[in-house]
């Protein structure tokens, strides 16, 4: 089955599959914290409110008046601190209950930014294919876990995925870092493993990000193959955890036993793409190392890495050996 279109974006986040976002959390903390928040929900904060908004905008305009509005500077002359003017505000809500409300100028951002992505040639471009998929939801297996999907545009003629995303930086420099922090690499790798296992043959991830603040400048990025392919195992390890922890109900917290922690050692470790940097080789050039002298990597902090040592060693064995021959 392929993505659907009649799953709204409540009913896709409150079911109990496996996301992108919730896999992330397993590698990055544990099953024990992961649990927690799924029984304490937090409630939507502005900037939730606000990024469900512009997705709305953008993707979805005729759904926007259903799912989000002003709330009004003033209700029959009444100001936001009066009795009265709560009483009705209230009246309203219960009479849209589906109906999200942000104050007006938040509001007015969010159509600001909206404007601005629209007016992007790659993003408007692709919006125009007929036969793209806006906000399709999927659902698939991976290591036993029941997973879900759901990327803001799916291309399947040019096989694009398209993410929107708001950002304070959107330029260069600025989103690699948001990457980096909010781990956009592995959700980029979730999507386009996803999609594969829908059926779909997604060739290329873009971003497109529009800054919060005027002039809401924006941008379009992509990442390296070899960037979002170190994410599968990670991607396999979520997977299993989850599966693990769904059949048996027990969610563990970190280690029970005595643990040793391998500060000096790590310290040692690098990135694999610092490794190509320091060693002024390509990246390619390194995971081929990796693979043909059978380096141990390490994931610390969802970047797999490798020692300094351990990679010289090996650029020493491939030169001998090509010296040799």
């Amino acid at each position: 089955m392929g993505l659907r279109t009649d799953i709204s974006n409540e009913a896709y986040h409150s079911s109990p599959e496996l996301s992108r976002s919730t896999a992330s959390s397993l590698n990055n903390t544990s099953p024990a914290h992961v649990k927690h928040r799924m029984d304490h929900p937090s409630p939507s904060t502005t900037p939730l409110l606000m990024g469900g908004c512009f997705h709305s905008a953008v993707l979805e305009p005729m759904k926007l008046d259903y799912e989000y509005g002003a709330k009004p500077a003033e209700i029959n002359g009444n100001g936001p601190r009066t009795n009265a003017y709560k009483a009705e505000m209230e009246r309203m809500e219960i009479e849209n209950p589906d109906k999200r409300w942000l104050n007006q100028s938040d509001y007015n951002t969010c159509m600001e930014m909206a404007g601005a992505a629209l007016d992007n040639p790659v993003l408007t471009d692709y919006m125009s294919d007929v036969d793209s998929i806006i906000e399709g939801t999927g659902f698939f297996m991976e290591e036993g876990a029941e997973c879900k999907v759901r990327p803001d545009l799916y291309c399947p003629s040019p096989e694009v995925v398209i993410d929107l995303k708001s950002t304070m930086d959107a330029s260069e420099r600025g989103f690699a870092k948001s990457v980096r922090q909010f781990g956009y690499d592995f959700q980029a790798c979730w999507y386009l493993e996803g999609l594969r296992k829908l059926g779909y043959s997604p060739k290329q991830f873009i971003f497109v990000c529009v800054e919060k603040t005027p002039p809401y400048v924006t941008a379009c990025y992509t990442l390296e193959a070899y960037d979002i392919a170190r994410h599968r195992e990670p991607m396999r390890r979520a997977c299993k955890l989850w599966a693990s922890c769904v059949s048996s109900d027990i969610w563990p917290g970190y280690s029970d036993g005595v643990k040793t922690l391998e500060l000096t050692r790590n310290y040692n470790r690098l990135s694999m793409q610092d490794i190509a940097r320091k060693f002024n080789v390509g990246r390619h050039f390194v995971y081929k190392i990796v693979e043909q002298y059978g380096l141990e990597t390490k994931y610390i902090a969802n970047k797999r890495t490798l020692d300094i040592n351990d990679f010289a060693q090996a650029l020493t064995w491939d030169a001998e050996g090509k010296d040799a021959a």
